[in-house]
């Protein structure tokens, strides 16, 4: 029996696919939150967050306001050709890096960043595990029709 993480990046007929929405979503910061965190250490140092306490609470605060209501407003507002791949290959890339190199970034923006990114992914989590919460899918609206009367 296949992971069902597999399953994320398997189509119909057994061949890889890009997962789509919150799974997109979830395996991008799985990989890119410590590839953050590991690049930009080496500039500010050691993180601390319990010496930056406020800047904490309020990249807790902002993660659960993106995941739970700001989400959808974000990606309407994105174009439609933009891909996952396009933008991963541009912050990823020689432009996303080179930009860590010129913009010094100051240790409280840095655990913000990472704050509002762990909190973002642990919700994910929460409902990829939760008995009550149909994985990372958005929660389904209306019910079914009833069936024919034949």
């Amino acid at each position: 029996m296949p992971l069902p993480i597999v399953s994320w990046v398997r189509d119909g007929d057994g061949g890889w696919t890009l997962p789509d929405g919150r799974r997109r979503e979830f395996i991008g910061l799985a990989i890119g939150l410590p590839v953050f965190a590991w690049f930009v250490a080496d500039d500010v140092g050691p993180l601390a967050p319990s010496q930056h306490w406020p800047v904490v609470v309020l990249g807790v605060c902002c993660g659960v306001y993106y995941a739970a209501s700001v989400r959808s407003t974000v990606f309407e507002l994105l174009p439609d050709g933009l891909s996952g791949v396009t933008v991963l290959s541009l912050l990823g890339g020689g432009a996303g890096l080179s930009l860590l190199e010129i913009v010094h970034l100051e240790t409280p923006t840095v655990v913000f960043l990472v704050t509002a990114g762990v909190t973002i992914l642990g919700i994910y989590v929460i409902r990829l595990v939760s008995p009550l919460h149909d994985g990372l899918q958005p929660s389904r609206r209306g019910v079914e029709p009833p069936p024919a009367i034949e």
